[in-house]
């Protein structure tokens, strides 16, 4: 699921539409109680999509360094 969706977020950012291969993979996380290991997982793919995301624009030094900062 965190492979999935950090490459969705990383794949738009990047200007790519895969919503439609995409989207219902991670919804369907959410049924059967599902819900509470998307919420864990969250935090950390929003750490590694922001991190691809920076190497991928490396013109950018501050985000580089958002990107590798400790989470709050």
């Amino acid at each position: 699921m965190i492979v999935e969706t950090v490459t969705y977020i990383v794949a738009a950012g990047a200007g790519l539409d895969t919503g439609s291969e995409s989207i219902t993979y991670i919804a369907g996380w959410g049924e059967d109680g599902a819900l509470e290991q998307v919420h864990a997982a969250a935090q950390r793919v929003d750490e590694i999509a922001r991190q691809i995301e920076a190497a991928l624009d490396p013109d950018d030094p501050g985000e580089v360094a958002a990107a590798n900062a400790e989470p709050a």
